[in-house]
């Protein structure tokens, strides 16, 4: 859930291009610095810029080495004045957060946790609320011309304040007001340069977090300039998004790529090539002068840029993307439920001509756009809308000349993140079935679909938890994001898997058992190829990060079938401060254009890039009114995978049927061969109403399960015989998250499946063996029982009920064990009574909450899924968990 330590007791056919109205926002750019490097506007000021620490990874230094280019002659910051103040605030939390450390020139690295002990100041928002005031004195009057603010980003994000106030010396009204943005980095306050003995920062609500405050306040006579601000930002070891950057030599070879790959379709290809050979020497000549040099440079490095973005786009003539504000959410799940800010709308954006502006489509003034999908044909947009807030996202489309906006669902609940499959359907995800996340409280949505016209809604995915953000692959099958916790912590991992149109052959694609990143998102399929793009985020904060391709080929939980095509984005560990990112998480939104190109947003403006990174430029500057851009795709047609068959019966049972080949594949050498006596199938449950995340305990759990063993209720539908073979049949209930235990003859699990399938009614799959590798290909023949009738489930003898510990185990300690285990006299104080204790019993106290290790208990072997125990998820040998360890 978050990045605080947890307390393991009580803790609690016509031009497209041309349709709708003009955005009247005007589009800026911004550019400064030598080398052919182009400074981005993020937002409403550079201080918008999310920035990270840049001694975290070596490919960092690429973005490092580009800023002491662009500003290689820099000279000293001006004199911080904020350090020569006297601070003070209407709420400390504790000593250790007292106002003066905010004016210390220390700044810890974002999610760096305890770091800012002494660090840094924050409230204590039980008494002080949501706003504070923060006030610098100074003996003598100074002259302050621009205030900067570094949030509190330490621990969650969104202690970070959101609205503020300043106030000069005794008057009573404000200098300047805005709003910070919830990242780590300076964020600029500008304010009319005065001569003042005092500044009164009045903070009007935060993001929403525990106890929010400041890493630093800094103060200067005058306003920074941008390059300074970037050097501001270097000096406390924070690096941001790599700036555009020009070399003609990577230039030239990307022209040379496209015309092999395009031939005839890349009609500006000689055009280009020349361009480039009026502004090379040149270029090079100017930039070799020095200073001497300098008016020239910029005005051929301004030719250089716009020659990179015609290249780029060479095949583009408009695109479609969404302006809104970016929605702060506090975790990766929570993206279609919190953070609405209306405004914004979807919009039609020309691309060869310069003097066009942006088109407006569906204009959204009091409500807010999430996301949209092209269709195949380039005629229709799908997207997901909510007018207002007090109703939820549902799904809507209009044709691409304007008109038909057509409403497709409708309901008290959230439809959202729509895709059009190749059959003309669309898949999307819905919030209608009411379960709501474990260790939190937001709903859940997941994967269902239906017809063009919203009828005939059918759910496909089983999930307890939240699905994400799905699409089609090359070969026909929706890939989506997919969080789950069966035996794992509550963390990793939101991976990447498939499932047919039809809702069969649900199979893990990437990343279900990996260390970094905690979570994929957005994945989408890169034309001509069995890869995919992604973003790859962390759990906590909103979803964007780092920018990866993964091949698969190298494995399904393979580290090296990573790629980061980001690097100056680093991206941490789950098993490292829970996987979350420090800092800029600036990417989201990949669209690939072909093999060697694609589109994205950058927390403002959108970029086109090539995957190497070697040639960028900016499509869509970041909108002057502090919104973003979002989901931008060409518009235009593309190719259509196939459709995929039907395999369902028309009438179907209420049951799916599944044949092991051999339960063995996998479990060897570990486990013998006729040690397996059954396969048990288990049901995860979900959690079906809304708690207060205040009532919590034992990490994030509300309401209480276990005492840090699992998040999820569970019910035993029943055990089934394997066959001395290793094979077995049976029928399972469909349409339910159900995963397997392989019990030994004493009805020991020797191995868990740690994640969950689901079937559709009528299907039959097959299953290798027990943690076979998904692509390897086993010894093929048929098992003895699947030539038999498929079994149906032994229920266990307690019925198929919910597991609950006081009726099913404490009737056995009863019979057996109290004799001796009872408070009187115990045996190693172990005492297996029943009494009610203020969640669980006696006896689960002693065996199970009591003195516990990363291994469970000194009597008990279990998972721990506390954060900090991230680790766990690699431990996947057989044997290792329960009884058997």
């Amino acid at each position: 859930m978050g990045l605080r330590s947890e307390d393991r007791g009580m803790s609690r056919g016509r031009n497209r291009c041309q349709v709708g109205r003009a955005d009247p926002t005007p589009q800026p750019a911004a550019s400064r610095g030598r080398w052919g490097v182009r400074t981005l506007t993020f937002g409403q000021n550079f201080g918008g810029l999310a920035m990270r620490c840049i001694d975290r990874a070596p490919a960092v230094l690429v973005a490092a080495i580009i800023l002491m280019h662009a500003d290689r002659a820099c000279s000293a910051l001006p004199e911080n004045l904020a350090l020569k103040a006297r601070a003070s605030a209407t709420s400390e939390h504790n000593a250790s957060y007292l106002a003066r450390f905010a004016v210390d020139d220390k700044i810890p690295p974002a999610g760096s946790t305890s770091a800012d002990l002494g660090a840094a100041w924050c409230v204590l928002k039980a008494r002080s609320g949501d706003q504070a005031e923060f006030t610098l004195e100074w003996d003598q009057p100074v002259l302050l011309g621009e205030l900067i603010y570094w949030g509190r980003t330490t621990w969650f994000m969104n202690e970070c304040w959101r609205e503020y106030e300043v106030y000069l010396g005794d008057a009573s009204q404000p200098a300047a007001k805005g709003s910070f943005q919830m990242i780590h980095g300076p964020q600029r306050v500008t304010i009319p340069q005065s001569r003042v003995r005092k500044v009164r920062f009045k903070f009007l609500n935060s993001y929403g977090g525990f106890n929010p405050g400041a890493l630093e306040i800094q103060a200067f006579a005058r306003r920074l300039s941008d390059r300074e601000l970037r050097q501001l930002a270097a000096k406390y070891g924070a690096a941001g998004v790599l700036p555009v950057q020009v070399d003609p030599g990577h230039l030239r070879q990307l022209i040379l790529r496209l015309r092999r790959e395009y031939g005839p379709r890349y009609g500006q290809a000689a055009e280009h090539l020349a361009r480039l050979d009026r502004l090379q020497n040149p270029f090079e000549e100017a930039e070799a002068a020095g200073p001497s040099g300098e008016e020239r440079l910029e005005a051929l490095r301004k030719g250089l840029e716009a020659l990179q973005r015609d290249v780029l786009l060479f095949d583009l003539d408009c695109v479609v993307a969404i302006r809104r504000y970016e929605i702060e959410a506090s975790h990766v799940y929570t993206y279609h439920y919190e953070g609405f800010r209306p405004g914004g709308g979807l919009y039609v954006v020309p691309l060869k001509d310069p003097q066009a502006r942006p088109r407006l489509l569906v204009e959204s003034r009091s409500g807010q756009i999430l996301d949209c999908d092209v269709s195949y044909d380039g005629q229709t947009i799908l997207f997901s809308w909510r007018r207002k807030a007090d109703e939820g996202y549902h799904l809507w489309k209009i044709r691409a000349d304007g008109t038909g906006l057509q409403r497709l669902t409708d309901g008290p609940w959230h439809d959202y993140n729509g895709c059009w499959l190749p059959d003309g359907g669309i898949a999307f995800l819905s919030t209608r079935s009411p379960q709501f996340a474990y260790c939190w409280h937001a709903p859940v949505g997941i994967l269902h679909r239906m017809n063009a016209d919203g009828t005939g809604v059918q759910q496909l995915s089983a999930n307890y938890l939240n699905d994400f953000t799905p699409a089609v692959l090359n070969d026909g099958r929706i890939v989506y994001s997919r969080w789950e916790y069966v035996d794992r912590p509550a963390i990793p991992i939101q991976s990447l898997w498939t499932i047919n149109p039809d809702g069969t052959g649900l199979a893990g694609f990437f990343g279900n058992r990996v260390i970094s990143p905690a979570t994929f998102m957005d994945a989408r399929p890169i034309p001509g190829t069995t890869k995919v793009i992604c973003t790859m985020t962390g759990h906590n904060g909103p979803t964007r990060g780092a920018i990866g391709i993964i091949d698969r080929s190298k494995g399904v939980n393979a580290q090296e079938a990573i790629e980061n095509i980001t690097p100056e984005v680093h991206v941490p560990k789950v098993n490292e401060g829970c996987g979350n990112f420090e800092g800029a998480k600036p990417y989201s939104c990949p669209v690939p254009l072909d093999g060697l190109r694609f589109l994205v947003s950058a927390r403002g403006p959108v970029l086109v890039r090539t995957y190497s990174g070697e040639c960028q430029a900016v499509v869509l500057e970041a909108p002057a009114d502090g919104m973003q851009w979002f989901a931008t795709q060409p518009l235009r047609s593309r190719a259509r995978p196939p459709v995929l068959p039907r395999t369902l019966p028309e009438t179907a049972p209420p049951y799916a049927t599944l044949v092991i080949q051999d339960v063995y594949n996998g479990l060897e050498p570990y486990v013998r061969r006729g040690e397996v006596k059954a396969i048990r199938v288990v049901r995860e449950m979900p959690k079906t109403v809304r708690i207060d995340p205040s009532l919590r305990a034992f990490g994030f759990q509300f309401p209480v399960i276990s005492c840090g063993a699992t998040y999820a209720g569970k019910t035993v539908l029943g055990d089934v015989p394997v066959e001395p073979d290793g094979s077995a049949c049976f029928r399972v209930p469909a349409g339910i998250p159900i995963y397997f235990m392989a019990l030994d003859a004493q009805g020991r699990a020797v191995q868990r499946m740690r994640s969950f399938t689901h079937l559709m009614p009528g299907e039959v799959q097959g299953c290798v063996g027990c943690h076979e590798h998904r692509l390897q290909t086993s010894r093929v023949h048929l098992g003895s029982a699947a030539l038999a009738e498929p079994k149906n489930l032994q229920p266990p003898e307690w019925g198929v009920v919910g597991f609950d510990y006081s009726a099913i185990v404490q009737p056995v300690l009863d019979q057996h064990c109290v004799k001796c285990h009872n408070p009187v006299d115990a045996p190693q104080r172990i005492d297996l009574t029943g009494g009610k204790t203020d969640f669980f019993n006696v006896s689960y106290e002693c065996l199970a909450r009591e003195n516990q290790g990363p291994r469970g208990s000194p009597y008990v072997s279990w998972i721990p899924t506390y954060n900090g125990q991230e680790w766990n998820i690699l431990e996947i040998q057989p044997k290792t968990w329960g009884s058997p360890a």
